[in-house]
């Protein structure tokens, strides 16, 4: 019988596994979070874990701009939008221009529901990653099972799971692009495929901070491996291959690019060197020592930015790497060349990561536009080939004695960098367990020494980081219904000239769901339509405010304030008419009391108050009574805002929308002595007194 090659398996199992994933339309989308906590949709979840909020980056842009890409026709103009922005940004978008052609994972769009195009490009970028990382493993020595197994075990990393759904893309193209220059194939077929790979890598996801610092690594490993690419003959032909794969998405993103040069964020961002911590670096060895089972930051940083390549198999190759045999690692010129290079590539990084570098000369390697923390990958991938190729080179040496060692380690490190942040659960242990099976099993098969490191790397990477992403259908995001708050916000837009003004609409969501909204996130500045909206404020102020990417947020507010570099909120009373609240004398003993309110800011002359009430009746019939001392001089405004969580508090036809949101002018920094709020139904006349917050008294009841 002739023997199945491994090319014939690999090959089977992405056509199996692909075709399962995209008949589910199935992904790794957090999308989910945007519908069940802002649009009412409970109903709807992952097949399989949870959505995450601090995904924002997918599913309140990138995953709302495909949505809007595709009800837009794949028009560059995105005609659905107030803003009418063009689409061609950083966000590799399923536009139907020339530069399509270099998106292959989004050719599906157009021709197949939306869901299922949706779920392919997310596959495809899967598959890129695992078949790309592969092959650059084995080119470095690794075993056909432990290419496969560290590539998977490079996936399920934090950096790679905590910013997955949103930067897979940068991750997963990036070995095809140095993947032709280790291939024996003619130079020209190296350079057009090289040109091809760069080109889809800088458009299907534009983010210099991880391209930078993975051409470094493409630099690196060239050098390590193919140092003949960089004799003077061949190194201009790859030169002009680089410039024109560079020009290529110049000149697509021209727009973009001389629109967003000037702005506050991200145009005029410089990162310097340092301000990575220690635990950061060893967490590449320890990889779950700054989060919590439930990836609750243990370190006051969100969980996304905490996100490093860490993996055991570093820490368990070097206690089981055979030392006797560390000369070979010097026992020839290539040799050599590769290990010190691959070091040395690793040194410079660190140094940038750790030390306080001025950005002046971070410019040498363009690191200047490089964030010390986003350059973990990179690291990361340089850290995987050091370590498989020692290891390789000079092989393993399994003993109890260094499982004793290795196991004692893991556990100081946990009662070092876990156990006083009043993480008390052993998680972390769990590699121990499967490290001490998998020894039983190989311990005398040198031949299964590195296959066993690797796989018991990639179990404890499996069950630590794989639980992060959820699997998403992506039917609900192309091919929603309309539900009662949808339809209400359609209403809302109606009424209001066609355009929705209402606050709480993250990011680009509203528009992805067909509104032409004031809601939105734009990666272009629409400086045009500020100073028209605004015309009192200077140029100055207009700059300082809008003049970078930003989620639009209207709100009660003065004016215009830009909270963070990529958010700015606006007076949501320039766009669309506010009701105002209403002065009442006082409310009956016997009041009955249901909702509440807390104050969410403090203005110099302006007090912000959100809660909700416990109306029967249509938003059209809320209405919100002051009571207070001293009485307010002015109008409050007053909106209403979407709380899904109500449902289980109030009834009523929609009382997800039975939040409100209130601004009353005041006149010093203690306003009042006491403030109470009735929530007054028009419809029934029925009045309810709100809760206060405990640090704010109600005044008393007196019969109005």
């Amino acid at each position: 019988m002739k023997k199945i090659s491994w090319r014939t398996l690999f090959f089977s199992f992405w056509l199996i596994i692909g075709a399962v994933y995209v008949s589910h339309s199935w992904s790794p989308s957090s999308y989910a979070y945007a519908l069940s906590n802002h649009y009412g949709y409970q109903d709807i979840s992952p097949t399989l874990g949870k959505p995450r909020s601090i995904r924002a980056d997918e599913w309140a842009v990138v995953t709302p701009l495909t949505q809007a890409t595709v009800r837009n026709h794949f028009e560059r103009y995105n005609k659905t939008s107030l803003y009418e922005e063009d689409l061609r940004i950083n966000y590799g978008l399923p536009i139907a221009d020339w530069g399509i052609a270099f998106k292959p994972t989004m050719w599906l769009y157009g021709l197949i529901n939306p869901a299922y195009a949706y779920s392919f490009h997310w596959f495809a970028i899967f598959a890129l990653f695992i078949s790309g990382y592969a092959f650059l493993f084995k080119k470095f020595g690794a075993s056909d099972a432990v290419a496969a197994m560290l590539s998977f075990g490079l996936y399920f990393t934090g950096f790679s799971q905590f910013w997955w759904n949103e930067k897979g893309p940068l991750l997963a193209i990036f070995p095809w692009t140095i993947i032709p220059f280790l291939l024996n194939i003619r130079l020209s077929l190296q350079l057009i495929w090289f040109y091809y790979a760069a080109v889809f890598w800088l458009l299907t996801n534009f983010y210099p901070p991880i391209q930078i610092s993975l051409a470094f690594v493409g630099l690196v490993v060239l050098i390590a491996k193919q140092p003949h690419i960089f004799r003077p003959r061949k190194l201009v032909w790859v030169l002009i291959a680089a410039a024109l794969a560079a020009g290529t998405a110049a000149l697509y993103l021209y727009d973009y690019l001389s629109a967003t040069s000037s702005t506050i964020y991200p145009g005029s961002r410089h990162s310097m060197g340092g301000g990575v911590p220690v635990r950061f670096i060893a967490s590449w060895f320890l990889p779950a020592i700054n989060f919590s089972w439930v990836y609750n930051s243990l370190i006051g940083i969100n969980i996304c930015e905490i996100g490093t390549v860490g993996m055991y198999y570093y820490a368990t190759v070097l206690f089981f790497l055979n030392y006797e045999n560390y000369g070979q690692l010097w026992s020839d010129a290539s040799k050599r060349r590769a290990f010190i290079t691959l070091l040395g590539g690793l040194v410079i990084q660190l140094i940038w990561i750790t030390i306080p570098i001025p950005y002046q000369f971070g410019k040498i390697l363009l690191w200047d536009h490089v964030e010390p923390a986003r350059m973990q990958y990179a690291s990361g991938v340089l850290l995987t080939l050091i370590f498989l190729y020692t290891a390789n080179t000079i092989g393993l040496k399994f003993s109890l004695k260094r499982l004793a060692l290795l196991s004692a380690s893991i556990l100081a490190g946990w009662a070092v960098f876990k156990y006083p942040f009043g993480a008390k659960k052993m998680e972390d242990l769990l590699f121990v367990f499967v490290l001490i099976a998998i020894y039983i099993v190989a311990r005398k098969k040198a031949i299964l020494h590195h296959e066993s490191i690797a796989l018991a790397s990639l179990v404890f990477g499996v069950i630590i980081f794989g639980r992060f992403n959820p699997l998403q259908s992506a039917w609900p995001i192309f091919n929603l219904q309309p539900n009662e708050i949808v339809k209400y916000l359609q209403e809302q837009e109606t009424k209001n000239n066609n355009i929705l003004v209402f606050p709480h609409l993250h990011g680009a969501t509203a528009n992805g769901l067909g509104f032409r909204s004031l809601s939105h996130t734009t990666a272009v500045p629409q400086m045009a339509f500020w100073r028209k909206n605004f015309p009192e404020l200077s140029s100055d102020e207009l700059n300082h405010a809008f003049n970078r990417y930003s989620h639009i947020m209207p709100d009660l507010i003065p004016s215009p304030f830009s909270q963070q570099p990529d958010a700015v909120q606006v007076p949501i009373d320039r766009f669309t008419k506010v009701d105002h609240a209403i002065a009442a004398s006082g409310y009956p003993d016997n009041i009955k009391k249901t909702g509440g309110f807390s104050i969410e800011k403090q203005y110099p002359r302006a007090l912000l108050i959100s809660g909700w009430g416990a109306w029967e009746s249509a938003p059209e019939f809320h209405a919100i009574e002051i009571i207070s001392q001293p009485q307010i001089t002015g109008k409050a405004e007053v909106t209403p805002i979407i709380r899904p969580d109500l449902p289980r508090n109030t009834s009523g036809a929609i009382p997800s929308l039975n939040g409100f949101k209130l601004l009353i002018p005041t006149l010093d920094k203690k306003p009042f002595d006491c403030l109470s709020l009735i929530a007054l139904d028009r419809k029934t006349q029925v009045r309810t007194l709100l809760e206060n917050p405990n640090n704010l008294p109600s005044c008393k009841a007196a019969t109005p």
